[in-house]
Order: C-alpha cells, then structure tokens, then sequence
C-alpha cells in the first residue's frame, strides 16, 4: 500500500451548517507537503461560492496521510 500527503482545507462556515472540504495539492513524500503547507496560511477567513449565494467561511488547512491501494 502507498501512502500520499495531501494539503486539505476544512471550511465551516461562520453563520449556518456549511461545511467545505477542498483538497490542494497531493505530494508522495511526506517532507515536502508539509514544507509546502507551511508556506500558506494554517487558518484563513474565504468566501466561498454556494449555489445559495456567497458564504463566509473559517478555514484550517492541514497534511492530511492518505493510503492507496493499488
């Protein structure tokens, strides 16, 4: 089984239940999504576009480790 290391933000939004998980970037090598991760924010406020209109969100991003098979 391989692993990968993915940066992914969490959005909740502000006022209401929405909850947005975007994945960014996907690296092979552990060492290098966390340097990458740690050249953005670990916490940001974004405006996130919902067929309901905008919706202000609080977002956390993070490496998350993802097996896979093959």
């Amino acid at each position: 089984m391989e692993k990968f290391y993915a940066i992914i933000s969490v959005a909740r939004q502000v006022e209401g239940e929405y909850i947005v998980v975007k994945p960014e970037r996907a690296f092979s090598a552990r060492n290098k999504a966390e340097e990458a991760v740690n050249k953005l924010a670990k916490q940001y406020a974004e405006t996130i576009q919902t067929p309901t209109g905008p919706v202000q969100c609080v977002c956390i991003r993070a490496v998350f480790e993802i097996e896979v098979e093959n």
